[in-house]
């Protein structure tokens, strides 16, 4: 069966059937759900990313809301930013530019397929996703890469990292 969000799609198919973003977040169990983040850009094979959630459920709705768009931004469309320490260990790579209204950081440990939120000011920061094991630093846990860190990795390869998009993200619906 196909699903498509409301809004997104002018006509459904026969076999298709439409549901509000809103009707399928509540079917979440936000401790266990697993979100996406599919990449593509110039010298990168399209591919997606999955990440589990952490059970801290406040960080874990915020971050599967910026996956699906509920809250009105996304991680949809974003760029990475940066590749941290490339080479070295605490190796990890900046994207998906968004604003928020807390912030309160905790030292989490640099860990391969580590996801985290990480704050460049009070109100601006990103998600970071370690490709490499290091040390301690301050950001807020969010989850771990299920698959798909290959992606992120041959990321870190370009020699701009900054020419890969999110080209779609949004989360796996069991059934």
């Amino acid at each position: 069966m196909c699903m498509y969000m409301k809004g997104v799609v002018d006509r459904v198919s026969n076999n298709g059937c439409v549901l509000q973003v809103s009707e399928i977040i509540k079917t979440l169990n936000p401790k266990s759900t697993i979100t996406f983040l599919e990449m593509a850009g110039e010298g990168l094979t399209r591919g997606r990313v999955y990440i589990r959630v952490s059970e801290d459920e406040t960080e874990a709705r915020r971050f599967v809301g910026l996956c699906t768009g509920q809250p009105g931004s996304s991680f949809l469309n974003t760029r990475l930013d940066e590749v941290v320490d490339k080479g070295k260990r605490n190796e990890c790579v900046f994207g998906g530019n968004y604003s928020f209204t807390d912030y309160n950081p905790y030292p989490i440990h640099y860990q391969v397929g580590r996801v985290s939120f990480m704050s460049h000011s009070e109100k601006h920061g990103e998600f970071c996703i370690n490709t490499k094991n290091g040390y301690e630093s301050s950001g807020i846990y969010i989850g771990q890469v299920e698959s798909g860190l290959e992606v992120v990795k041959a990321a870190v390869q370009l020699n701009d990292i900054t020419q890969v998009t999110v080209v779609d993200c949004g989360v796996v619906v069991p059934l």
